[in-house]
């Protein structure tokens, strides 16, 4: 079976002056879009500690302690190598602790980097 070059040299000659489709990742950001879900992030000042949000995070990613019993402070221990950015603790909370930010590069080589402690 022999491969013939005449039906792909017009596509070839046309991609020569094109100007490339991919973008040069690590050098060129392309701008995140809305409604992109990356990171959790955590107010402790406006936390209730209703627990809410641990009990709905499917990913068993979020542990809710409470620091302070008068002063009702709370930490928050958030597992990103368990979340899987569904956004639920967002939807679920009350006062609207939780906000998703734009951060999709969170690749580490060890796991234990990606336990984040909200105080």
């Amino acid at each position: 079976m022999s491969l013939r070059i005449a039906p792909f040299l017009p596509e070839l000659l046309r991609s020569l002056f094109k100007k490339p489709v991919t973008v040069r990742y690590p050098f060129e950001k392309t701008p995140v879009p809305a409604g992109f879900r990356g990171n959790v992030v955590f107010d402790p000042a406006k936390c209730i500690g209703c627990n809410i949000c641990v009990g709905d995070c499917p990913a068993e990613a979020i542990e809710i302690i409470r620091v302070s019993e008068t002063e009702k402070k709370f930490k928050m221990i958030l597992h990103n190598d368990r979340c899987i950015h569904c956004a639920q603790c967002v939807d679920s909370c009350p006062t609207k602790t939780y906000r998703m930010d734009g951060e999709f590069e969170i690749a580490v080589l060890n796991r234990r980097q990606l336990k984040i402690e909200y105080k």
